[in-house]
């Protein structure tokens, strides 16, 4: 087995838990540096301009262990609902998926997080240039596209408001 990305299990052992084997799939080629000596988890992440805003967000989300196990192990595309009208079709999910397993699998030092950041520029246009944003707002955005590409209920009951409780104006 291969080291989560805390290096430890829960027990604080030097073992872990988790299996991290990803390879490259279908979602994107990766574009990066093939190396012998790479580790899985071990990868940087190229800027595409003034991108460091989204790679320091990336590298957060990727050194939790849930996170990486959920994505990299491919848990997540049995959950991807294309159908969600608040989501991405799914996009969002598989482009983060497949970069969080080509930084996983061990064999590049570095990958070009370029689809990635097509599929983000494409749902919030905010994010489509190559100049520096803030970095919250990308964990913001990332973390609801996440949520709703990914969420497990298909049918959302309507639910009315009630807009005074009964009383009266």
């Amino acid at each position: 087995k291969e080291s989560s990305p805390a290096g430890t299990s829960a027990s604080g052992a030097g073992s872990s838990r988790y299996n991290f084997s990803g390879a490259s799939g279908s979602y994107g080629s990766v574009d990066g540096g093939v190396s012998e000596k790479a580790q899985p988890g071990v990868c940087g992440l190229s800027n595409l301009g003034n991108t460091c805003f989204m790679n320091s967000i990336i590298q957060g989300l990727s050194n939790i262990s849930e996170v990486t196990e959920y994505f990299d192990n491919d848990n997540y595309s049995e959950d991807i609902n294309e159908d969600n009208p608040l989501g991405m079709k799914g996009e969002i999910a598989r482009s983060f998926g497949q970069l969080i397993k080509d930084m996983w699998c061990g064999k590049y030092s570095y990958v070009v997080p370029r689809n990635f950041k097509m599929a983000v520029g494409r749902f919030a246009p905010q994010f489509s240039g190559y100049q520096q944003q803030d970095s919250q707002e990308l964990l913001t955005f990332l973390l609801d596209g996440l949520h709703e590409d990914l969420n497990r209920i298909r049918q959302k009951p309507y639910v009315e408001m009630t807009d005074s409780d009964g009383k009266a104006d």
